[in-house]
C-alpha cells in the first residue's frame, strides 16, 4: 500500500492594493517558490523531490478600487466608476476610482510638463531597509525594473531643463534670476512672526561653507536637548533595526509576531508607544516653552518646581539666538508629517517622525507609487523563476473590484463586490485600515442549523460564556431589530456567538489632511512678514499657533520658476486663503483630500494618519490574526506548534490584518514590515516554512 501525501492549493485574497497590500503579495510569493520539502528528521529532501515540487498557492489577488496603472493582467478595470477630485484634467496614480473613496495613501500626479507631485506620503528614508530593497532587487540578468531615487520634493523634470541652461552658459548668454532660488526651511509662528527664521546668516555662503555652519547653527540653538533627543533616537534606532534580522529567522518561534505589540515589545520599544510624545521628552529632561503652545498638557510635577529651578528658569530667552527644539522643530515635523500635537503623537512614533532630520532622504524618480507596481512585477517574476513556474496565467494578479462583503464558513471565505460573488478563497488578508474599509464581516452560524443566518464575525475574540439571564441582556443591548437574524447562544465549543467590541485602534477616524497642488502662484512674501528680495524658504513648516492662523501645516515650494507648489492643510483651503498665499493668478492643479477635513459634517471612510491619542490605546491594539477557523469552528488543529500540525489547512479559514501594526506607527517602512510579518504568519499556517521545532514535531515513536 503506497501513501501519498497530497499538498492542496491555497487561495489568497488580499483586500487593498497599496504599500501593505502589494508587498504582501510579493513576500508570500517568494516564501511559496523557495518553500522545500523535509524528510521525518526536518532535512530537506533530495534535489529531485524539490525541483519536482508544486508551488503551494495556486492564486493570489490584490483587490483594489483603483485600477493598476502599469500592470496589465486586471480583469475588471471597466467596471469602476471614475471619479476624480482633481479641478484641472489631471488625474492621480489612484484613479480613476469610485466616489467616495481614497484610495491607496502612495499616490502622486503627474502635471502637462511631466512635473510628479506627491500627494501623500512623499518622502522615503535611506534607512528603510525593505522599501530600498524593493527598489533595488534586480533579477541575476538584469531584467527586473530597478527603480531610481530623486531628491525629495524633485518633481523628476528638472534633468530636462538643465540641457537649456547649459546651452546658453556655452553661448555665452546670461540666464536671469531675479532672486536667490528658494533654499532650506523655516518655521511659521503666524501674524508675521518666525519662531525659525528662513534665511539664516550663512544662507548665501557657498556651498561647502553652508555644510559646516548649518549643524554648528542648530547646535548653538538647541545645545543640550540637541544631545538628549539625538541620543534617544539613536537608541531608538538601534533597536528597530533590530526588526530585519526577527523578520528574516525563521527558524525560532519567538520571531513570529501574533501581534505588532509584541513585536515592539522584542525590539524594547512598546513602552515609547504608551506614552505621549511630550511625556517622552519631559522624560528626557527637554526644556518645555508653554508660551509656544496652544494645548497645554504638563504634568503637576513640573509645574510645581521652584521658580528659580532649572527647568522653570527659561534661561535660553536671554542668550542671542537661542531656541526651544520641543516647540519648533520638533513640534513642526509632528505637524508636518502626522497633523497632529506632541500631546497626540506616542512617544515612538514622534522619534520616527524626527529620524529622517539629519538622514539621507530621496522619492522614487517618477512617483512613489511605483513602489506598488514593482512589488506586484516581482511577485510574479519570482514564480517564473522557480521550479515550480507554469504556463498558466499568472499566479498573482490584480483585480479593480470594492470588496462589500467576506462571509466565512468552516471551510474557506466568500468575498463579495455588491451582490456579485468573486469566489472563494482560504486565507483573507486585509491591507486597508478597518474603519475606512466599509466591508461586512460575516460567518455563518456555528451550529449549522441554518447557513443564510449570518453572524458578525468575531474579529476581536468571542466574548466569553454567560448563562441566559446574560445572554438575554447582551441580545437586547446588541439588536434593537428582532428581523436582522442575529442569534444568541452559545456554540457547542463554549465561545459566545457575539463579536467583542473593537479597540480604539481599529475604530477611531484617521487623521484629515487636505494635498493643495497649485501652478503660476507667487508666494506672498509680505503675508508670511518678508522682506521683497528675502531668500524664501523651499519650505515652510509650522508651529501650534502658525497652524492656527494659517490652516496649513506645511508649504513647499517645488519650482519657483513655474510658480509650482503645494500644501498640507487641515481644511480645504478658500479662494481667498489661496489668492493671500498664491496671488490671484495661481491655477488650482489638484486637490486630494484625506477623510474629510476638519468639521466635516459626512462621516470619513477616509484619513491620511491614525490618531495616536498619546500612546492611551497601545496596549489594546489588534493582533495580526483577527479570525481562525480553526478556533471558532473547532475543526482539526491548525496550531504549528503542535504536534498534529500539518499543510492541509484542514482547521479552516483565517483573516489576517496587516494594518494592524499602524496602532503605533504610520510610514511607508512601517507598512512594508506589516507585511512581512503576516505574510511570515501565513507562509507558517500554509506549511511554507517552519521553525525547527515544526520540522521535529509529530515525529516520536509511540
Amino acid at each position: 500500500l503506497l501513501l501519498f501525501q497530497y499538498n492542496e492549493a491555497y487561495k489568497i485574497a488580499i483586500i487593498g492594493g497599496g504599500i501593505s497590500g502589494s508587498f504582501t503579495a510579493k513576500y508570500l510569493a517568494e516564501y511559496d517558490a523557495h518553500h522545500r520539502s523535509t524528510n521525518s528528521n526536518g532535512n530537506n529532501e533530495n534535489d529531485d523531490n524539490v525541483n519536482n515540487r508544486e508551488c503551494l498557492l495556486d492564486e493570489i489577488i490584490v483587490y483594489d478600487v483603483s485600477p493598476p496603472t502599469a500592470l496589465s493582467n486586471d480583469e475588471s478595470s471597466s467596471s469602476s466608476s471614475s471619479s476624480s477630485s482633481s479641478i484641472k484634467a489631471h488625474s492621480s496614480s489612484s484613479d480613476p476610482r469610485p466616489s467616495n473613496w481614497q484610495g491607496s495613501r502612495v499616490s502622486s500626479i503627474t502635471l502637462d510638463d511631466g512635473s510628479v507631485v506627491e500627494l501623500g506620503a512623499s518622502i522615503i528614508y535611506e534607512g528603510n531597509r525593505l522599501v530600498v530593497d524593493m527598489m533595488e532587487n534586480v533579477d541575476e540578468d538584469g531584467t527586473k525594473r530597478r527603480l531610481t531615487r530623486s531628491k525629495p520634493m524633485s518633481t523628476g523634470n528638472q534633468q530636462k531643463q538643465q540641457p537649456q541652461q547649459q546651452q546658453q552658459q556655452q553661448q555665452g548668454e546670461e540666464i536671469k534670476t531675479t532672486k536667490p532660488p528658494p533654499s532650506g526651511m523655516g518655521i511659521y509662528h503666524g501674524n508675521q512672526q518666525w519662531l525659525l527664521k528662513p534665511s539664516p546668516f550663512y544662507i548665501t555662503y557657498p556651498k561647502f561653507l553652508k555644510s559646516i555652519l548649518e549643524p554648528l547653527y542648530f547646535l548653538w540653538r538647541y545645545n543640550f536637548d540637541y544631545f538628549r533627543l539625538n541620543g534617544a533616537i539613536n537608541k531608538a534606532v538601534a533597536s528597530f533595526d533590530l526588526v530585519y534580522d526577527l523578520l528574516n529567522d525563521t527558524d525560532h518561534e519567538v520571531t513570529y509576531f501574533a501581534s505588532p505589540t509584541e513585536m515592539w515589545e522584542a525590539m524594547g520599544l512598546h513602552s515609547l508607544s504608551s506614552i505621549s510624545f511630550h511625556d517622552l521628552l519631559d522624560g528626557l529632561g527637554m526644556s518645555r516653552d508653554t508660551s509656544l503652545e496652544l494645548n497645554i498638557n504638563i504634568n503637576i510635577n513640573y509645574q510645581n518646581n521652584r521658580w528659580w529651578s532649572l527647568e522653570n528658569f527659561n534661561w535660553r530667552k536671554y542668550i542671542p539666538g537661542m531656541g526651544c527644539l520641543r516647540a519648533e522643530l520638533v513640534s513642526a515635523i509632528t505637524l508636518n508629517t502626522y497633523n497632529q500635537d506632541l500631546n497626540q503623537m506616542n512617544g515612538l512614533v514622534g522619534l520616527v517622525a524626527y529620524v529622517p532630520v539629519g538622514g539621507k532622504l530621496f522619492s522614487v524618480e517618477g512617483g512613489n507609487y511605483q513602489l506598488m507596481e514593482v512589488a506586484l512585477e516581482q511577485s510574479n517574476a519570482v514564480y517564473d523563476n522557480s521550479t515550480c513556474a507554469t504556463q498558466q496565467q499568472q499566479r498573482v494578479q490584480r483585480r479593480t473590484k470594492q470588496i462589500t462583503t467576506v462571509v466565512a464558513n468552516e471551510n474557506s471565505m466568500t468575498l463579495y463586490s455588491n451582490q456579485e460573488s468573486l469566489g472563494k478563497f482560504d486565507i483573507v488578508i486585509l491591507s486597508a485600515p478597518i474603519q475606512q474599509s466599509r466591508i461586512q464581516f460575516l460567518v455563518e452560524s456555528p451550529m449549522g442549523l441554518d447557513t443564510s443566518v449570518l453572524h458578525e464575525m468575531p474579529l476581536s475574540g468571542t466574548v466569553e460564556n454567560r448563562d441566559a439571564e446574560e445572554d438575554d441582556m447582551l441580545y437586547y443591548a446588541a439588536s434593537s431589530n428582532k428581523d436582522n437574524g442575529v442569534v444568541v447562544n452559545n456554540n457547542e465549543h463554549g465561545q459566545h456567538l457575539f463579536a467583542s467590541s473593537l479597540p480604539p485602534s481599529a475604530t477611531l477616524p484617521y487623521t484629515s489632511v487636505i494635498t493643495t497642488v497649485v501652478s503660476n502662484a507667487t508666494l506672498n512674501a509680505s503675508h508670511f512678514g518678508l522682506r521683497e528680495g528675502d531668500t524664501l524658504p523651499q519650505s515652510i513648516l509650522v508651529s501650534e499657533r502658525g497652524k492656527s492662523f494659517e490652516g496649513i501645516t506645511t508649504l513647499t515650494i517645488l519650482s519657483i520658476e513655474k510658480g509650482l507648489m503645494k500644501t498640507f492643510s487641515s481644511k480645504v483651503l478658500d479662494v481667498e486663503k489661496r489668492n493671500a498665499i498664491f496671488g490671484v493668478h495661481h491655477v488650482v492643479e489638484y486637490v486630494q483630500v484625506w477623510g474629510n477635513g476638519e468639521g466635516g459634517n459626512e462621516k470619513s471612510y477616509g484619513g491620511a494618519t491614525p490618531s495616536f491619542e498619546g500612546g492611551r490605546h497601545s496596549k489594546s491594539s489588534l493582533p495580526y490574526l483577527l479570525y481562525d477557523g480553526s478556533e471558532h469552528w473547532g475543526k482539526g488543529n491548525n496550531n504549528p506548534q503542535s504536534s498534529s500540525f500539518d499543510n492541509s489547512n484542514n482547521g479552516g479559514p483565517a483573516l489576517y490584518y496587516v494594518n494592524a501594526i499602524e496602532s503605533a506607527v504610520a510610514a511607508i517602512e512601517i507598512s512594508a514590515i506589516g507585511a512581512k510579518s503576516v505574510s511570515k504568519l501565513v507562509a507558517r499556517r500554509l506549511g511554507l516554512i517552519r521553525t525547527k521545532d515544526d520540522r521535529g514535531a509529530g515525529h516520536d515513536e509511540l
